[in-house]
């Protein structure tokens, strides 16, 4: 012991903190050892985005590097299946999104009220940012309530009840600007985001 009351620290113990690798050490050495395999299993099952997975999935490995299982392969790949599959539904849902929007074009001119999109514009800038918000990811975005609320961060009846508000809002919005003569707002149809 010193004149302090404090043991020593020993030589063994100082030489193994030395030899613990720092965070960005075992991630190099994990990405190292197994790119090749994440690489190898996003080709086969789609190349046009294997990269894409790749650099996803060691982006995700690189924030819960700590929270890593010994077995670090298998996780990885579940990791890489995960990001491949949500980059597989947002181009689904893009090309949906595209085809429904391409469908609703007015097939002939002047069949659409020309002010009527102005008239929703001009009304969505009108409500606060939390109402347009719900709104947009609500027909924007078609997510349902439960989507929303972890979108969110929120619960599904808060979703249900800003929902509910923002269209009322909106509503108001839209019979306002109507009475000032200025744009005559579209028919509102009920409805909305699903409870699934």
């Amino acid at each position: 012991m010193s004149r302090t009351g404090r043991a020593k620290t020993s030589t063994a113990r100082r030489t193994a903190l030395k030899t613990i690798p720092t965070r960005e050490e075992r991630f190099n050495l994990l990405y190292t050892e197994h790119v090749e395999a994440i690489r190898r299993y996003a080709w086969r099952r789609d190349p046009q985005v294997a990269e894409d997975v790749v650099a996803e999935t060691f982006l995700i490995a690189w924030r819960r590097l700590d929270a890593m299982p010994k077995e670090e392969r298998p996780w990885l790949i579940g990791v890489a299946r995960n990001v491949r599959l949500n980059i597989r539904r947002g181009t689904l849902r893009q090309a949906a999104l595209s085809e429904r929007l391409f469908q609703e074009q007015p097939t002939q001119p002047g069949t659409v009220e020309p002010d009527a999109g102005e008239a929703v514009k001009t009304a969505l800038a009108l409500l606060p940012e939390p109402d347009r918000e719900v709104l947009l990811l609500t027909v924007w975005d078609d997510l349902d309530r439960v989507q929303i609320a972890r979108a969110l961060g929120c619960s599904k009846s808060t979703v249900s009840v800003r929902l509910h508000r923002a269209r009322r809002r909106l509503s108001a919005a839209l019979a306002g600007l109507a009475e000032d003569d200025r744009i005559q707002p579209p028919t509102l149809i009920p409805g909305g985001a699903s409870d699934a």
